[in-house]
């Protein structure tokens, strides 16, 4: 199944809404993180990308069964995200992406759970996990460590 760029980036931002809405509250600090600890988030973060993966197939399934072409799908979801863009959609199309957001959202807080499941599964509370993965964000140091252990994980 081919996935477009756009519909895997509009996926993983839906999808990761819940997951990184606390971390934005988070002030920006200089976090301490052992490699043992650095370990569980590497493999909570393969966890999650697993998920993500799930997700992207079947919320593109969900798309496909409604009749939608991938790139159609994508310029309506754009077309929402920004009101001034403005879009000609059927009444059909409008009530098809409808259900389309609907069964999105609902599938949502499924994933969520299993994201949140795979990272507590390797000993880490969310809140710890959300604190590194805002460090990792301007932490170059913690970058290279966490993609050190990430690569020889990689099939």
């Amino acid at each position: 199944m081919k996935f477009t760029g756009q519909l895997k980036t509009a996926l993983i931002c839906f999808l990761t809404m819940g997951v990184t809405a606390i971390a934005q509250n988070t002030e920006q600090k200089k976090v301490e993180v052992s490699d043992a600890e650095l370990g569980k988030i590497a493999a909570a973060f393969q966890g999650v990308q697993e998920i993500n993966v799930k997700a992207q197939q079947k919320m593109v399934k969900t798309v496909e069964d409604k009749g939608f072409d991938i790139d159609r799908f994508n310029e309506l979801y754009q077309a929402s995200q920004t009101p001034e863009q403005d879009v000609e959609a059927s009444t059909d199309e409008k009530e098809k992406f409808g259900q389309v957001m609907n069964e999105m959202q609902k599938m949502q807080s499924g994933f969520q759970k299993e994201m949140e499941d795979a990272i507590t599964k390797e000993g880490i509370s969310l809140d710890r996990y959300q604190e590194v993965a805002v460090a990792l964000q301007t932490d170059t140091d913690l970058q290279q460590r966490l993609q050190a252990l990430l690569v020889p994980q990689q099939p």
